[in-house]
């Protein structure tokens, strides 16, 4: 297994140990260890560059690639347009990830019929298919966010009957591990807050938390904040079934439509260029994700948002995870973990992350 993160000789995370009975990472000082379950070996990922990596998945993680694939069969109709591309719309979404997707969705939803979504490749092709899927209403402060969580979860839940698709939507739970004083404080202002907002968040003690999911080390552990119907979603599964409730509400999707520029009049956007021709819109919505910035200077527009390299790695099976485990954050390691494909799924962030494409 190779170290991850970093440049330049700067690797404040890396993978440290995989041995016959614990796998082990750290962040500087910081450990997480996952004890008493033989892991055969690991595969760690290429960073995370947009769709650069996405080789590395096929070759490395076959369950997700069938299943991206599968998902793509079975959801062709939901990014299936007219064959001539408008010439005007009112609102011009580009990048046809999941807030994209959401975009197009909601302002469909609320009466927008005349909505174009413009994606340069496949839908969810950019960084929505090897997201986290991490969806948890706990951590907020403001009742504006922690809103925003719940509605998400809301909408999850119910996309399925609506358009027929599954978000893959699975309430495992989430705790969030708190393992210094300042952090136990903290998580106890939130919690307070949360339930306030309508979040059932539970503090419980390092017992609760070893039974809940048996392979996490707690030793160290203070408290854990655990909201039981948190959980996560397959991304890909999601976006595809916002792309067809877009649909189903009057918006057109449009696949392998690249936007070239942007057209301006008076310092105002008037519409996009594309390679099949120009479209006027009153309003362009920059749903780039990791491209916004250079997006946003095609139209004369600052920013402020910088990719950073981000690394997982999907351990193979491991005979003593159980896929109805809860996601466990620890942020005093910069670390997640969840149950994947028979084995775990460990995300690592770097607090000196490299800089993409900068």
């Amino acid at each position: 297994i190779r170290e991850a993160g970093g440049v330049g000789g700067r690797r404040p995370f890396f993978v440290s140990r995989v041995c016959g009975r614990r796998i082990m990472w750290r962040c500087k000082t910081h450990a997480r260890i996952v004890t008493r379950s033989r892991i055969p070996s690991v595969e760690t990922l290429a960073p995370h560059k947009g769709g650069s990596c996405l080789a590395d998945v096929y070759k490395h993680a076959p369950a997700v690639a069938t299943s991206v694939t599968a998902c793509r069969r079975s959801t062709a109709s939901a990014a299936r347009a007219p064959a001539n591309l408008p010439e005007q719309a009112r609102v011009v979404v580009v990048g046809g990830g999941i807030i994209g997707c959401s975009v197009a969705y909601h302002l469909a939803l609320q009466g927008w019929k005349d909505v174009v979504l413009l994606e340069r490749n496949k839908l969810t092709s950019g960084t929505t298919w090897h997201a986290a899927g991490l969806v948890c209403t706990f951590g907020s402060l403001s009742e504006t966010s922690t809103e925003f969580r719940k509605y998400t979860k809301n909408l999850y839940k119910r996309l399925e009957a609506e358009t027929g698709l599954s978000t893959g939507f699975k309430a495992c739970g989430f705790i969030e591990l708190a393992t210094e004083v300042d952090r136990l404080e903290e998580y106890r202002r939130v919690a307070a807050a949360n339930r306030k907002f309508g979040v059932d968040v539970h503090e419980i003690g390092p017992h609760e938390i070893k039974e809940l999911f048996p392979l996490c080390h707690t030793e160290d552990v203070l408290r854990g904040f655990y909201v039981p119907d948190d959980g996560r979603v397959n991304p890909v599964d999601a976006a595809m079934a916002i792309a067809r409730g877009a649909r189903i509400h009057g918006a057109q999707i449009f696949e392998d439509i690249p936007v070239t520029g942007v057209t301006r009049r008076d310092g105002r956007v008037t519409g996009v260029t594309t390679n099949q021709g120009p479209v006027a819109a009153e309003y362009v919505v920059n749903c780039t994700g990791m491209w916004a910035r250079q997006f946003g200077a095609l139209a004369g527009v600052t920013v402020p948002n910088q990719a950073a390299e981000h690394y997982y790695m999907i351990t193979e099976d491991m005979p003593d995870v159980q896929s109805h485990w809860p996601i466990i954050e620890d942020p005093a390691s910069h670390t997640y973990i969840r149950p994947e494909r028979g084995g775990l799924l460990v995300g690592l962030f770097e607090p000196v992350a490299a800089a993409w494409n900068v």
